[in-house]
Protein backbone atom coordinates (compact mmCIF):
# COMPACT_ATOMS: atom_id res chain seq x y z
CA UNK A 1 0.00 0.00 0.00
CA UNK A 2 2.86 2.37 0.80
CA UNK A 3 4.42 1.87 -2.64
CA UNK A 4 1.06 2.65 -4.27
CA UNK A 5 0.73 5.81 -2.17
CA UNK A 6 4.22 6.92 -3.22
CA UNK A 7 3.49 6.28 -6.90
CA UNK A 8 0.23 8.24 -6.71
CA UNK A 9 1.99 11.02 -4.79
CA UNK A 10 4.77 11.38 -7.37
CA UNK A 11 2.38 11.15 -10.32
CA UNK A 12 0.11 13.78 -8.79
CA UNK A 13 3.05 16.11 -8.25
CA UNK A 14 3.99 15.66 -11.90
CA UNK A 15 0.42 16.30 -13.03
CA UNK A 16 0.11 19.34 -10.77
CA UNK A 17 3.33 21.07 -11.75
CA UNK A 18 2.99 20.09 -15.42
CA UNK A 19 -0.62 21.21 -15.55
CA UNK A 20 0.27 24.49 -13.89
CA UNK A 21 3.03 25.16 -16.39
CA UNK A 22 0.79 24.25 -19.31
CA UNK A 23 -2.00 26.48 -17.99
CA UNK A 24 0.42 29.41 -17.74
CA UNK A 25 1.55 28.81 -21.33
CA UNK A 26 -2.08 28.70 -22.51
CA UNK A 27 -2.67 32.01 -20.72
CA UNK A 28 0.34 33.62 -22.36
CA UNK A 29 -0.82 32.37 -25.77
CA UNK A 30 -4.36 33.63 -25.13
CA UNK A 31 -3.09 37.21 -24.76
CA UNK A 32 -1.83 37.27 -28.35
CA UNK A 33 -4.35 34.86 -29.87
CA UNK A 34 -7.00 35.85 -32.41
CA UNK A 35 -10.43 36.40 -30.86
CA UNK A 36 -11.92 33.05 -31.84
CA UNK A 37 -9.02 31.13 -30.24
CA UNK A 38 -9.22 32.84 -26.84
CA UNK A 39 -12.24 30.87 -25.50
CA UNK A 40 -10.57 27.61 -26.50
CA UNK A 41 -7.31 28.53 -24.75
CA UNK A 42 -9.19 29.73 -21.65
CA UNK A 43 -11.13 26.46 -21.63
CA UNK A 44 -7.86 24.54 -21.73
CA UNK A 45 -6.59 26.63 -18.81
CA UNK A 46 -9.76 25.92 -16.83
CA UNK A 47 -9.53 22.16 -17.45
CA UNK A 48 -5.83 22.05 -16.54
CA UNK A 49 -6.59 24.01 -13.37
CA UNK A 50 -9.25 21.53 -12.30
CA UNK A 51 -7.01 18.55 -13.01
CA UNK A 52 -4.17 20.17 -11.06
CA UNK A 53 -6.53 20.89 -8.15
CA UNK A 54 -7.57 17.22 -7.98
CA UNK A 55 -3.87 16.33 -8.02
CA UNK A 56 -3.29 18.62 -5.01
CA UNK A 57 -6.12 16.95 -3.10
CA UNK A 58 -4.60 13.53 -3.83
CA UNK A 59 -1.17 14.85 -2.78
CA UNK A 60 -2.61 15.82 0.59
CA UNK A 61 -4.31 12.45 1.06
CA UNK A 62 -1.27 10.38 0.08
CA UNK A 63 1.10 12.69 1.94
CA UNK A 64 -0.77 12.43 5.24
CA UNK A 65 -1.02 8.67 4.78
CA UNK A 66 2.73 8.40 4.19
CA UNK A 67 3.56 10.51 7.27
CA UNK A 68 1.73 7.97 9.41
CA UNK A 69 2.86 4.90 7.46
CA UNK A 70 6.55 5.87 7.44
CA UNK A 71 7.05 8.11 10.47
CA UNK A 72 4.19 7.00 12.71
CA UNK A 73 2.85 10.56 12.94
CA UNK A 74 3.92 14.18 12.88
CA UNK A 75 6.52 14.01 15.66
CA UNK A 76 10.19 13.99 14.84
CA UNK A 77 9.91 15.55 11.39
CA UNK A 78 12.72 17.98 10.57
CA UNK A 79 12.57 21.70 9.79
CA UNK A 80 12.77 21.15 6.03
CA UNK A 81 9.66 18.98 6.21
CA UNK A 82 7.80 21.84 7.87
CA UNK A 83 9.13 24.30 5.27
CA UNK A 84 7.76 21.89 2.65
CA UNK A 85 4.39 21.92 4.40
CA UNK A 86 4.44 25.75 4.46
CA UNK A 87 5.10 25.78 0.70
CA UNK A 88 2.32 23.23 0.17
CA UNK A 89 -0.08 25.40 2.19
CA UNK A 90 0.74 28.38 -0.06
CA UNK A 91 0.25 26.16 -3.12
CA UNK A 92 -3.08 24.89 -1.78
CA UNK A 93 -4.25 28.42 -0.99
CA UNK A 94 -3.31 29.63 -4.47
CA UNK A 95 -5.07 26.67 -6.06
CA UNK A 96 -8.23 27.17 -3.99
CA UNK A 97 -8.24 30.87 -4.86
CA UNK A 98 -7.83 30.11 -8.57
CA UNK A 99 -10.66 27.58 -8.44
CA UNK A 100 -12.92 30.08 -6.66
CA UNK A 101 -12.17 32.81 -9.21
CA UNK A 102 -12.76 30.36 -12.06
CA UNK A 103 -16.11 29.24 -10.64
CA UNK A 104 -17.22 32.86 -10.15
CA UNK A 105 -15.71 34.19 -13.40
CA UNK A 106 -19.05 35.32 -14.80
CA UNK A 107 -19.25 37.91 -12.00
CA UNK A 108 -15.77 39.30 -12.66
CA UNK A 109 -14.15 41.65 -15.16
CA UNK A 110 -11.93 39.53 -17.44
CA UNK A 111 -9.56 42.46 -18.03
CA UNK A 112 -8.71 42.72 -14.33
CA UNK A 113 -8.73 38.98 -13.66
CA UNK A 114 -6.02 38.10 -16.20
CA UNK A 115 -3.15 39.71 -14.26
CA UNK A 116 -4.53 38.43 -10.94
CA UNK A 117 -4.76 34.86 -12.22
CA UNK A 118 -1.24 35.15 -13.64
CA UNK A 119 0.07 36.13 -10.19
CA UNK A 120 -1.83 33.25 -8.60
CA UNK A 121 -0.31 30.87 -11.17
CA UNK A 122 3.20 32.15 -10.51
CA UNK A 123 2.64 31.83 -6.76
CA UNK A 124 1.39 28.26 -7.16
CA UNK A 125 4.25 27.24 -9.44
CA UNK A 126 6.90 28.85 -7.25
CA UNK A 127 5.54 27.24 -4.10
CA UNK A 128 5.36 23.84 -5.85
CA UNK A 129 9.03 24.08 -6.80
CA UNK A 130 9.93 25.12 -3.24
CA UNK A 131 7.89 22.22 -1.84
CA UNK A 132 9.83 19.83 -4.07
CA UNK A 133 13.20 21.27 -3.04
CA UNK A 134 12.32 21.15 0.66
CA UNK A 135 10.96 17.59 0.32
CA UNK A 136 14.17 16.38 -1.29
CA UNK A 137 16.22 17.95 1.51
CA UNK A 138 13.83 16.76 4.24
CA UNK A 139 13.92 13.14 3.13
CA UNK A 140 17.61 12.90 2.13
Amino acid sequence: MLVLAKVIHYLCFSVGIGGGGAAMLAGIRAKAAPGEAVPLLRGIQKTLGRISFVAIVLLWLTGVYMVYAIKGGWGGLNAFFWLKIAAVLVLTGASLTAQYFTLTASKRNPATMGPIMAKIGMTASGSAVLALIFAVIAFS
